[in-house]
């Protein structure tokens, strides 16, 4: 009874994706074409090309980035769903990407210049700017990524803290043309809970979803965990416990050996349509579509904004992170995020909610999968 128990809980937590390239609409689960239409707009023949573009759209990328080299200056998927721009800085390169289906865009800055403009923000010990006034406005730098549409470092921050962004961007040698500051309303969370549910529970308190199923566990978001603590199902059921997690830092990412005798399933619950597949870990592109699961508000979908965002959550900066338009809400940290069958990440934390709608960024999965040295399991 309680292995039934234990494999039902897998099939209810463990994340989905779904729908390679080549699927039909009608190979597209239910929830996920319900979820499309909801949060993109998108009937069940569009969803399917969207998410065939979007995989074909990453593919590409990656051998434009290999024969631009330093020249290479970012892509991303207009809000069209269709128009793969790729930007590059040398105008000899504008012929390829449009032989290889891209639309070519000549900027001034390579995505090398600006990524390691913000790596160096990464190296910075990031004060915020303190003062004694009562009344005073709160300060913060929320994140900063590299916006390459804009073709410029982004820093987010408080309405109180621009000034201290744009000292901050001189300070790793950016001119004026080549950053910008935004304000945000709020600082990011992570959306870890005290609530108990259907998920995981660490050490029988907290609630998060579980990530992705792997050969020897899960993965899951690492600010659910240390290193030790115990996993259980909300009924008091050992799933295993936490063998390596990282946050802050470089990442936000644990990952959860089982028990001896878990069966590990690559399906998650499609929150009452049944059980949905994992085929692969294809990083999605900029402006891609994508999908994300989670204990709380089951499944929400939207867009990739940005790659290799760095994060500041009140416990510390997180590097790395992918931010999107998806919304969540505290309990569905550490769940899935995926483009149709492809598994992208975990989700970290953002800011909003799923009524009125908000910002969540993702830890990728496959850098999880290359750290501890994991095997994603497949439908």
């Amino acid at each position: 009874m309680e292995l039934i128990k234990f494999l039902t809980f897998l099939a209810a937590v463990l994340p989905v994706a779904y729908g390679a390239p080549a699927q039909t609409s009608s190979s597209l689960h239910p929830k996920l074409l319900a979820a499309m239409k909801r949060d993109l707009g998108l009937d069940a023949e569009q969803a399917t090309a969207r998410v065939a573009r979007d995989i074909w759209a990453s593919d590409v990328i990656e051998q434009l980035k290999s024969s631009a080299g330093n020249s290479f200056a970012g892509a991303w998927i207009a809000e069209d769903g269709h128009t793969l721009n790729v930007a590059v800085t040398d105008e000899a390169l504008v012929a390829e990407v449009t032989a290889a289906g891209a639309t070519p865009a000549v900027v001034a800055n390579s995505f090398s210049k600006l990524e390691e403009a913000k790596l160096a923000l990464d190296n910075i010990d990031i004060e915020q700017p303190k003062t004694l006034a009562t009344d005073a406005a709160e300060t913060g730098i929320a994140a900063y990524y590299v916006d390459v549409a804009a073709n410029k470092l982004v820093i987010e921050a408080l309405a109180a803290s621009t000034a201290h962004a744009e000292s901050l961007a001189a300070q790793v040698g950016l001119a004026a043309s080549e950053f910008e500051v935004k304000t945000v309303d709020a600082m990011p969370t992570t959306l870890a809970t005290v609530l108990g549910g259907d998920a995981y529970l660490i050490n029988r308190s907290a609630r998060c979803s579980v990530g992705f199923s792997v050969t020897t566990g899960f993965v899951s978001a690492g600010h659910c965990g240390t290193a030790g603590a115990s996993a259980t199902t909300s009924s008091g059921a050992s799933l295993g416990s936490f063998s390596a997690s990282v946050f802050p830092g470089s990442a936000d990412m644990s990952y959860i050996r089982t028990v001896s005798g878990t069966t590990l399933s690559g399906y998650i619950d499609g929150y009452g349509s049944g059980n949905l597949p994992v085929s692969g870990s294809t990083a999605s592109a900029t402006g891609a579509s994508i999908c994300r699961s989670g204990s709380t508000t089951g499944v929400h979908c939207g867009t990739v904004r940005a790659l290799g965002a760095t994060v500041t959550y009140s416990q510390g900066r997180v590097t790395g992170l992918t931010q999107t338009n998806v919304c969540a809400e505290p309990g569905d940290s550490g769940g899935s995020f995926y483009t149709g069958a492809q598994a992208q990440g975990v989700t970290s934390g953002g800011s909003g909610d799923c009524t009125v709608g908000g910002t969540t960024y993702f830890q990728p999965v496959n850098e999880i999968l290359s750290t501890y040295g994991l095997t994603l399991v497949r439908a």
